[in-house]
């Protein structure tokens, strides 16, 4: 059972998700490393709308492998390298989760293992 909370006691969230999930007695739970940008062949764009869009092909890909999908999801933690790519990265992630609205934190980093990564994600998914 799954059980979205929104407290009336406190400030509605600030974007595209929920305060919180309760989750009674998941059967089957998947942690995601950071997912980056790269695709399939290793290769990575130096656009950061093409490497959030990957990173979204690569949960998506992990979530098939353990049998489930987007709305599985119960917490993303996104870290993003510059201010100026936090609107880009939020309107892929409100496409890609759509209604569902899992809790979220978004982080400014100054920078991430390689200069080339603008972007990393990780998940929680339960079932």
């Amino acid at each position: 059972m799954r059980k979205i909370l929104n407290p009336s006691g406190i400030d509605r969230p600030a974007s595209a998700y929920h305060h919180a999930l309760l989750i009674e007695r998941p059967a089957r739970e998947i942690h995601m490393s950071g997912q980056l940008g790269e695709r399939a062949d290793g290769s990575i764009s130096d656009d950061f709308t093409e490497q959030a869009r990957h990173v979204w092909i690569n949960i998506k890909a992990i979530l098939t492998e353990g049998d489930m999908a987007v709305a599985d999801i119960v917490k993303v933690t996104s870290y993003i390298v510059g201010r100026e790519n936090i609107r880009h990265y939020v309107a892929v992630h409100r496409e890609e989760v759509g209604e569902h609205l899992p809790p979220w934190t978004l982080l400014l980093v100054a920078g991430l293992g390689s200069p080339r990564y603008l972007l990393e994600v990780e998940a929680i998914a339960a079932r």
